[in-house]
């Protein structure tokens, strides 16, 4: 169903879900990322916050990988669900958000699930390649959303934080239309969980591989022992 919302509204939690579909396709299979982002009109391609140029750099290579599994905190109006469900050869993705009207969404997609729960608590879908947090955006539940869910990211998968200036924007808790007490939009909550989980890794009581910062983004690497293989070796 199509909608004269303007673009960028499709990626907001302000926004009452709206299954929007292009009104034609184009080849995926040769499209890049935001292309792709910017034909479902998720804001993370030009539209708005252009964080797809940065994600291709770590996707590509997995974006043929069989059996890939994709779970993003956060469904808006499925944008970028049906984003990754289109770049990826053979994935399954998965999108948890806590409003019931975002259940209605994607169902022209077979590769795509959505599920109505609270990421803060962990999701019992089994163990995934990568994991996106674009949820509330705010710090503390950014740290609770990472311990309960990290667990769930497979050896060698990609943990990626959106949107972090919201935690330390002084209007970002009259912006959100989420409720939540003031002390919980406090920068502190994320910067003391960076600052544990880079001390662990110093001293080798960690299994995060790196943690790479961009604007507004941080790609978290999980380790894999057995071989080596990391996601993102750079260049």
């Amino acid at each position: 169903m199509n909608s004269p919302l303007r673009d960028g509204a499709y990626s907001l939690d302000s926004t009452t879900p709206v299954d929007y579909e292009p009104d034609a396709p184009i080849d995926y299979s040769v499209a890049s990322l935001t292309e792709i982002a910017d034909h479902f009109k998720t804001d993370k391609g030009t539209i708005k916050h252009r964080y797809t140029s940065i994600y291709e750099r770590y996707l590509a290579p997995m974006r043929s990988r069989q059996g890939l599994r994709v779970l993003e905190i956060g469904v808006a109006c499925g944008a970028s669900l049906k984003t990754w469900a289109r770049y990826f050869r053979d994935a399954e993705i998965v999108g948890v958000d806590i409003r019931e009207d975002c259940q209605r969404l994607c169902r022209g997609y077979g590769n795509i699930s959505i599920v109505i729960d609270d990421a803060r608590k962990g999701i019992g879908a089994g163990e995934f390649d990568v994991i996106i947090d674009d949820g509330s955006h705010i710090s503390a539940d950014i740290v609770e959303i990472f311990r309960s869910n990290w667990p769930s990211l497979r050896r060698g998968g990609l943990y990626v934080i959106e949107d972090l200036k919201c935690t330390h924007n002084p209007a970002y808790p009259r912006l959100t239309s989420i409720v939540a007490e003031p002390d919980r939009f406090r920068r502190e909550h994320f910067i003391s969980l960076i600052d544990k989980e880079l001390r662990r890794m110093d001293w080798r009581q960690s299994d995060v591989e790196f943690i790479h910062f961009y604007r507004e983004l941080a790609f978290i690497g999980k380790q894999d022992p057995a071989s080596g293989d990391r996601v993102y070796r750079g260049g």
